[in-house]
């Protein structure tokens, strides 16, 4: 089969491409600078596949506040337009969501509108649209937030894993007693892939189900590493005290599953840069 995936060199495209490979099918990529906000481009691409993956989107949490126009854009109506084509064209479709659905910020409003849009069109017109919804992913190749990166976006375990290598201490939005549910890369990529042969009209939780306190990942990366852990204001749009982890989970592989490794590719992408600079 050949499937379409948005956001094909992004942290999470690159392991469904690994996996789609993996399976034999043949990947087409689609990503900067292709725009699923250019619907003639989306139809074009969209005419030369058998499935498309939907992993494109603007990503942040404090930092999409400001630019609420750029996260509607790509996040619901690039997904409308990639929706109307896999519709004329009758091809399954996967649209990624996120687990922080119901916080207050621009991020995660404007997915939520995009799968619920997804699940209502296979729900009232049949089209074959699987909605996955990632918690909290991690793994090699999540870009760090600066200093340390190019990214501008702060993820739990590239935050954590970065400062405590480079000593520097791990810092916490708030108390640290918000749950989460970490779930390795590979596990996700599993799930996104299945969704695509079946299960339309339904979303599938790419998360374990097991509640890991902020605070209590923060202080496994600190004795693991090396570090002091402290405490810092909590982001806009991200609610202190929060519970986000799968219902219905289909990932079985608990944090700290395969930590070494992850922090291996950072080790390794640290000493790259600082022998670059």
């Amino acid at each position: 089969m050949k499937v379409l995936v948005t956001g094909s060199k992004g942290f999470i495209g690159k392991a469904v491409c690994a996996r789609l490979e993996m399976l034999g099918h043949e990947v087409q990529h689609f990503d900067l600078p292709m725009d699923v906000r250019d619907r003639a481009c989306v139809y074009y691409e969209c005419a030369q596949a058998e499935g498309v993956i939907n992993l494109a989107g603007v990503l942040g949490t404090a930092e999409m506040f400001g630019a609420e126009h750029a996260a509607a854009e790509a996040n619901i109506l690039g997904a409308i337009n990639l929706m109307d084509a896999c519709a004329d064209l009758e091809l399954p479709m996967v649209q990624i969501a996120t687990g922080h659905e119901g916080q207050p910020n621009p991020y995660a409003i404007t997915k939520k509108c995009a799968s619920d849009l997804a699940l209502s069109r296979a729900q009232w017109k049949g089209e074959k649209i699987t909605v996955v919804k990632a918690y909290h992913v991690y793994g090699p190749g999540q870009k760090m937030c600066a200093p340390h990166g190019t990214s501008t976006v702060r993820k739990i375990i590239p935050s954590f894993v970065a400062r405590a290598l480079t000593g520097m201490p791990i810092e916490i939005n708030g108390t640290g007693h918000q749950k989460i549910d970490l779930v390795y890369l590979d596990d996700v990529a599993e799930v996104i892939v299945a969704g695509l042969f079946g299960h339309w009209g339904h979303k599938l939780e790419a998360g374990t189900g097991i509640e890991s306190r902020v605070i209590d990942v923060a202080r496994y990366v600190a004795d693991e590493l090396g570090g002091t852990v402290i405490h810092i204001p909590m982001r806009d749009g991200e609610p202190e005290g929060t519970t986000v982890a799968a219902q219905l989970p289909l990932c079985t592989n608990p944090w700290p599953w395969k930590f070494d490794e992850t922090v291996d590719w950072y080790r390794n992408a640290l000493a790259s840069w600082k022998q670059a600079s």
